[in-house]
């Protein structure tokens, strides 16, 4: 480095103009602060990728990923993070095409047309077009112009737009200006006194304008952006919570539980680097619900490889043998959005012998997932980690509820085999109930050899109801099986079940090996009816088959488990992901036991507690709310909006105190928040702590300022 002006030795020549030098010096530092000295900086960023970095996805790459980028030497490997930005994003990578690239891309379009200002703002850069970049097209928009003493306005209505947001927020937009620009409105920092254009008085005065002009809906959403959230019309206080939400979408690229997400799909990726085989041509996948003896269901799924070659396994050096795999599972609503994921890594040795019985067999995964009624689509991924290879596949699943009344079939299974298992065991191995295994079959098609048997099991679900009371009372079964399109042929078997063998929950697992020996070649269906002779109620049951010459012996399998999913129960993991089932459908009073029990096996779940808070102060229920403090402690992980919340209640509970605790103690955990600095100072001012909540009060101001304003 350059010594200091002090250390440098002027020689007499030149020390005869110092102050010639002295201006010199000047010159050199400054070249040398802009980095165009001594080769110490790289070159600037070629503008196509600055455009990159700072204006095609500015709304969508973390900061992390930011600084990697911009760290980057060669445009060869800035090509090459960008390729690897894009796929980590893609819903199916590897894929010739990526949805969520496109659809970015159609966002900034759409911004750039309807959202710019002439030549001095591109659309991109408004406070439209980054909501609508972020967030998409709203499901609903509404239009408030014309109106004598409002300023223009448009409230969005989203629902279910990002995991890390409420499912359901308004997002408003006011003009403050007549030619100017709409601005994102805050309820804490604007309220609504900035919607108005007549003097506007106090808070209240001004939010009775609003309701007088607009209605009473659009008043409430000037305090609240939260369709659920309480607020109070006539003192017109504000919400906080919808600023936390303001500022989580201004800052969703780095949200932690956006980029949990983004780091589940790097990971995949490292585990998928040679190549993915795509699903149809190389694995099938079976899934059914059944129900366990305690009455809660499951997906039980199979990924069957349709060929010994397609997977492998390693050898170690003591000569035993070993196979690596990772499962990934991710359910998703009908509407495509992801309810949870499922992660899991299985290795197991085996011994040379046990090889050589399994070398030509084809691999298959059971696995099970917690499941409520209603429609899924889930998604899975199997990777060898010995050879970095995947296979993908999904299943549309319908899981029926459980009968109040009568009976239900959850689905039929065809297998293979079976065997006896130990009966406490049946919870935690997929495809299994009353002690019994079976081995199922996945196949594309269903193949019965000419001649033989087609096996298949199902369960019966009813209401629960004590076996003792059943006993000597029968159901009866009928099987039946036809030519597909041709009439005439059908044959059928009767078979008579005891109701006692249902377990207290209502469920009965039943196989039936179904003799096809007569049958000629062609396809099938099979017609599964189960009628209650007292009530004379039926259900039905159905699967199609074909009967071949020749079959492969589908036995030739080698089946694989989680034999630690029992684990996973413990701390509380099942109940979580079958809550946010029911959160997904709407169901919130069946969510709500089921993550208290989550919390119960892990009270440091802190998303469930999140759920669980919300879930009650949407009720209203402020006891409930305060009874959770601090009974789960808040942590660094403990979101905004569930800290407010938990405040909010324990003030409304009539306990201040412990709510000027809660946010004192979590402001001293994390970095400085602008939302709980402002709950605080008016918990302050109510205790008469006026210093306190002034400078509380100003510091929050300040952040507020910095975090709801667009860049």
């Amino acid at each position: 480095m350059l010594p200091c002006p002090e250390q440098l030795h002027l020689n007499p020549i030149v020390a005869t103009n110092v102050p010639f030098l002295r201006r010199a010096l000047i010159v050199v530092f400054l070249l040398v602060a802009q980095g165009i000295m001594l080769g110490n900086t790289k070159p600037p960023l070629p503008p196509r990728y600055r455009d990159w970095v700072d204006h095609q996805v500015a709304y969508i790459i973390t900061a992390d990923e930011k600084n990697e980028f911009l760290k980057l030497s060669n445009d060869a490997e800035r090509d090459k993070f960008i390729d690897r930005f894009w796929e980590i994003r893609n819903p199916a990578p590897g894929a010739p095409t990526n949805p969520y690239k496109e659809e970015h891309y159609r966002r900034l379009a759409y911004a750039d047309q309807f959202f710019g200002l002439g030549t001095h703002t591109p659309g991109w850069r408004t406070a439209k077009g980054r909501i609508y970049i972020t967030l998409g097209e709203p499901k609903q928009k509404a239009v408030y112009y014309g109106y004598q003493k409002l300023r223009k306005m448009e409230i969005w209505f989203y629902s279910n737009s990002h995991p890390a947001l409420p499912p359901f927020f308004s997002v408003v937009f006011y003009q403050p200006d007549d030619n100017g620009d709409f601005r994102l409105y805050s309820p804490y920092m604007d309220g609504p006194e900035k919607l108005v254009t007549t003097d506007p008085g106090s808070r209240s005065d001004s939010l009775k304008v609003i309701d007088q002009q607009a209605g009473r809906e659009v008043a409430r959403t000037a305090l609240s952006l939260l369709p659920d959230e309480p607020v109070d019309l006539d003192t017109a206080q504000s919400s906080l919570q919808s600023d936390v939400m303001l500022g989580t979408i201004r800052n969703l690229a780095n949200n932690p539980l956006n980029k949990d997400i983004l780091q589940r799909h790097r990971e995949l990726l490292e585990g998928v680097t040679h190549r993915v085989i795509l699903g149809d041509e190389f694995v099938r996948v079976l899934t059914v619900p059944l129900r366990d003896a305690d009455g809660t269901i499951k997906l039980h799924y199979l990924l069957r490889l349709l060929r010994p070659e397609d997977f492998s396994v390693g050898k170690a050096s003591d000569g035993r043998f070993y196979y690596s795999v990772e499962i990934s599972a991710r359910v998703l609503s009908p509407d495509n959005k992801l309810i949870y994921s499922q992660q899991r890594a299985v290795s197991h040795y085996f011994s040379a012998a046990e090889y050589e019985r399994m070398k030509n067999k084809s691999f298959a995964y059971e696995g099970m997932l917690p499941i409520t009624p209603g429609k899924y689509k889930v998604e899975f991924v199997l990777t060898n980690k010995l050879h970095s290879t995947a296979v993908r596949a999904s299943s549309q699943v319908i899981v029926p509820e459980v009968p109040t009344t009568g009976f239900a079939i959850g689905g039929m299974v065809p297998f293979t085999d079976a065997e006896q298992i130990d009966p406490q065991k049946s919870a935690t191995i997929p495809f299994s109930g009353s002690g019994v295994r079976f081995m199922p079959e996945a196949l594309q098609n269903l193949e019965v050899p000419l001649g033989g048997d087609l096996k298949v099991f199902y369960q019966i679900w009813g209401p629960a109801v004590d076996p003792r009371t059943l006993a000597g009372k029968k159901l009866g079964v009928e099987y039946a099986w036809g030519r597909v399109g041709i009439s005439g042929q059908v044959k059928s078997v009767h078979d008579d079940v005891g109701r006692e063998q249902f377990d207290p929950n209502g469920s009965m697992l039943n196989g039936k090996r179904v003799s096809l020996a007569e049958a000629p070649q062609g396809n099938y269906r099979l017609v599964v009816t189960v009628s209650d002779p007292e009530t004379k109620q039926k259900t039905f049951g159905a699967m199609n088959f074909q009967i071949v010459s020749t079959l492969t012996d589908p036995s030739n399998t080698w089946y694989v488990f989680d034999e630690t999913a029992d684990a996973q129960e413990k701390v509380g993991e099942d109940e979580y992901d079958r809550a946010l089932c029911y959160i997904a459908a709407g169901n919130h009073d069946k969510a709500l036991p089921l993550l208290a029990a989550a919390l119960e096996h892990n009270p440091g779940n802190q998303d469930a507690v999140g759920r669980l808070v919300g879930l009650y102060f949407d009720k209203k229920d402020y006891v409930k709310v305060a009874s959770l403090y601090p009974k789960f402690a808040v942590s660094k992980g403990t979101n905004e909006q569930t800290v407010l919340q938990m405040a909010d209640a324990l003030h409304r509970a009539g306990k201040l105190p412990e709510a000027v605790h809660l946010l004192e103690t979590t402001i001293s955990s994390r970095e400085s928040s602008g939302p709980l600095l402002l709950a605080l100072s008016s918990y302050y001012r109510q205790m008469g702590q006026t210093e306190k909540a002034n400078t509380t009060e100003q510091r929050g101001k300040s952040l507020m300022t910095n975090t709801v304003a667009p860049k």
